[in-house]
């Protein structure tokens, strides 16, 4: 049997050492949708979910969309194919976590936690790590046998494999996407339980809202990049005043509880915006190093899946590790080739499920809508929308993608948002100039007199 000695290395304070009134009030995140993946890998570690987590969020029961004040809705008594989920702030789940690792291995001599402190760089060469102390500002070298980096976006541990490895492919991009989020009090005409999907809820926007504890919902909400000049010029004041009255004008789902406190909040806070990562492995067999979660699939949350898939690699990799008997030389490629297949998936499906092209958004909203139905009432001959499936227990990532792919949701919306994305990028740094309407119409009638000149000389 082998025994770890494991060195804990984050760059933000204990969030188990916080009571849930300090975590409430100046650590509050986006709220996300701890699906079976999620909740399965938690579920391994005896106590962790019944006595850590589940207090923090509220157990899923009912699906809804809204299309203006239209309801549709499926509940867990309607059908089965309501999957098991659990809405909760991403920082509850890392506080829940940190309190187990805090109570089960505080005096653990084998465990040492370096919070506040950052991996500064990897000296894969020698197999260590330089890590600065934030507050102190002091610098050490922690040698390591395996190095697991879950260090996100900018990943330093990431960096080490483009530096040693020549065919280490890794792009990074944005999600291509501007949105907010706001926690107010809950309409009572919106169930506690219950997911709304709240598509074109302003021009432009596509949005969401998640039911929280203590009588709240979470409602995000977000738009293309490139459609910034067409969003609503009330949505972009300062003025909380302006907002509230915009908002009680034109959102239609359902009635707020305090507009002006959605407003308040609305204007407090920037656009936000996140990244996304692909990457074609995620080991070094020759470094001893291994990445996952957003190090290596970062992505966008219009699915819901980026925590979910975060801790199935985890578990994945626990149960790669054991059925190797603590071979590194075996666990690590059998990990890339398990997971580079889902996290792939991840951030395809988060960034091509949805279209940049308001009509083919509505659209596919529209098939996705009809798809359900007549899958809901014909199962045998109508295959439902993958969007369904996302998160379904025994229904992997790699098989949502697989089937959006042949139903051709993702190379059609793919084929768009590239071109979009591309477009504007041109036109924002100025590779491609605006068009001058008389220089336009000037070449629209020199290519007609070219082509009757063609023609008469035919």
């Amino acid at each position: 049997t082998v025994e770890y000695d494991i060195t804990l290395i984050d760059g933000l304070q204990d969030f188990g050492a916080l009571s849930k009134e300090e975590l409430a009030k100046s650590f509050r995140s986006w709220m996300l949708g701890l699906a079976t993946h999620g909740l399965d890998a938690i579920r391994e570690l005896p106590e962790l979910y019944q006595n850590y987590v589940k207090g923090e969020g509220v157990e899923l029961k009912e699906f809804n969309i809204y299309l203006g004040k239209k309801k549709i809705s499926q509940t867990a008594d309607d059908s089965g194919n309501v999957p098991e989920a659990f809405i909760v702030d991403r920082n509850f789940i890392v506080a829940a976590i940190a309190r187990y690792v805090k109570e089960k291995h505080e005096n653990d001599d084998h465990f040492t936690p370096m919070y506040l402190s950052t991996c500064q760089y990897v000296d894969y060469d020698n197999q260590r790590v330089l890590v600065r102390n934030k507050v102190s500002k002091e610098e050490i070298y922690v040698e390591y046998d395996l190095l697991i980096g879950c260090d996100g976006v900018r990943s330093t541990v990431r960096e080490a494999l483009i530096k040693r490895h020549s065919d280490f492919s890794c792009s990074i991009t944005d999600i291509f996407n501007n949105f907010k989020a706001v926690h107010v009090d809950r309409p009572k005409s919106i169930s506690s339980e219950g997911m709304s999907l709240l598509p074109d809820l302003f021009p432009c926007f596509q949005g969401i809202a998640l039911p929280e504890t203590g009588g709240k919902v979470n409602i995000s909400c977000g738009f293309p990049r490139h459609l910034m000049d067409e969003v609503d010029e009330e949505l972009k004041s300062d003025d909380y005043r302006i907002v509230a009255k915009y908002v009680k004008e034109k959102f239609k789902a359902f009635e707020l509880v305090d507009y002006d406190d959605f407003a308040k909040q609305w204007v407090g806070q920037r656009w936000n915006q996140t990244g996304m990562v692909h990457c074609n492995y995620y080991h070094s067999s020759q470094t001893n190093i291994v990445i996952m979660g957003d190090a290596a699939h970062a992505t966008s949350p219009s699915i819901g899946m980026g925590m979910n898939t975060a801790l199935r690699d985890a578990q994945e990799f626990c149960n790669i590790l054991k059925e190797n008997k603590d071979d590194l030389s075996l666990t690590l490629p059998a990990f890339s080739e398990a997971r580079v297949k889902e996290g792939n998936s991840l951030t395809s499906l988060a960034h091509n499920l949805y279209c940049f092209e308001k009509k083919q958004q509505m659209l596919e909203t529209i098939h996705m809508i009809a798809r359900s139905f007549f899958h809901k009432k014909f199962p045998s001959l109508v295959a439902d929308h993958p969007q369904n499936m996302i998160g379904v227990r025994g229904i992997m990532l790699s098989d949502v993608f697989d089937h959006a792919t042949k139903l051709g949701i993702i190379p059609k919306h793919r084929s768009i948002n590239e071109k979009i994305r591309i477009e504007h990028f041109e036109k924002s740094c100025g590779m491609v100039k605006p068009c001058k309407t008389g220089s336009k119409a000037r070449l629209i009638i020199g290519a007609v007199l070219a082509a009757l000149a063609t023609a008469t000389y035919a």
